[in-house]
């Protein structure tokens, strides 16, 4: 039966089942990706049987019957890395990874943006900013490198590049630092965009509600569900129409809206068009795109718009069907 659910269906069961507390401390323990996987799946599994939750309570109990827990010093790792690898490599490898099980430094920065750490970083010594950004994932750190002031960064480029090992109490004290100057925010240490147009429009074109959403917005503000209506098609998402809803589209299109629309659309694109059109107007359409000289991009995508406002008005009186929403047709 628990075959049947995700791991992460399974990890949100049993998280339900615990304590609030106990909860909020293994969320804790996961990183940003798992606790939105575990907490997505907090939703599907509200109303799951008895039956499967203990069977999900049996396969927990079974899998950990055998497991033992480490003591502070590993000594079980330890000991099979020894044996499988001998001394002094073990060794070696074993100072390498440093403690079993030890949390990540400065993993609560995880949770915050690129802009927000270097604002939080801003009164710290560019030592200080050079062993954080030391300790953050590789691209997390280029993008906090990117947010700092100049200055800043011309002076922690250089001593990333001749930082040497550093005391873990030192480390620890930076960290704890950090933690408590996260701790005594009142607001929000950057503005950190957490929905905003883009995102709404993504949600607005996923949903089977589009009209109405979009007519909402419109009572509350017209220009902005102007803006998000324009998103819910993009040119790119030409490569999304079926066969007869392309041909519907160039059917209703202008003419002589098409040559300046496709000035310098990708071949993907091109060949989807003319797949959908007559040999005839097909050929047609290739000699005016190679008989038209350079266009202002201005003008290439203002067709390219009116093209996408074709889709939109098609979509929107049930013709066609909008590439996006699930579930929306039948």
């Amino acid at each position: 039966m628990t075959t049947e659910l995700t791991g992460a269906q399974k990890c949100a069961i049993l998280v339900l089942l615990l304590e609030e507390a106990q909860a909020a401390e293994l969320l804790r323990r996961l990183d940003p990706a798992e606790v939105r996987a575990v907490g997505e799946a907090m939703l599907t599994v509200a109303e799951i049987e008895p039956a499967a939750i203990d069977a999900v309570l049996d396969e927990f109990l079974s899998r950990t019957a055998n497991v033992a827990a480490l003591d502070a010093q590993g000594r079980q790792v330890r000991a099979r890395i020894g044996r499988a690898l001998g001394q002094p490599r073990a060794g070696r490898i074993i100072d390498e990874i440093g403690p079993p099980a030890a949390p990540r430094r400065f993993a609560m920065l995880d949770w915050l943006d690129a802009p927000t750490i270097a604002t939080l970083l801003d009164d710290e010594h560019p030592q200080a900013v050079t062993l954080v950004l030391a300790h953050l994932r590789e691209p997390q750190a280029a993008a906090v490198l990117d947010a700092l002031p100049a200055p800043v960064r011309a002076d922690v480029v250089p001593r990333l590049a001749t930082l040497k090992p550093v005391q873990a109490q030192v480390i620890a004290e930076l960290e704890a630092d950090l933690d408590a100057k996260l701790a005594t925010q009142t607001a929000p240490v950057n503005d950190t965009a957490l929905a905003g147009t883009d995102f709404t429009a993504r949600l607005v074109k996923l949903s089977n509600n589009r009209a109405l959403l979009l007519e909402a917005l419109a009572g509350v503000d017209p220009a902005l569900a102007e803006e998000v209506a324009a998103q819910q098609f993009v040119f790119a998402d030409i490569m999304a129409l079926g066969p007869k809803d392309m041909q519907l589209v160039l059917r209703e299109a202008d003419p002589a809206l098409l040559p300046v629309a496709l000035k310098g659309a990708d071949a993907d694109i091109l060949a989807r068009v003319f797949a959908s059109m007559s040999s005839r107007a097909a050929a047609q359409l290739q000699d005016e795109l190679a008989e038209r000289g350079p266009l202002k991009r201005a003008d290439v995508e203002a067709a390219r718009a009116e093209l996408c406002a074709v889709v939109r008005r098609l979509g929107e009186a049930g013709t066609i069907m909008m590439p996006g929403a699930a579930g929306a047709y039948v």
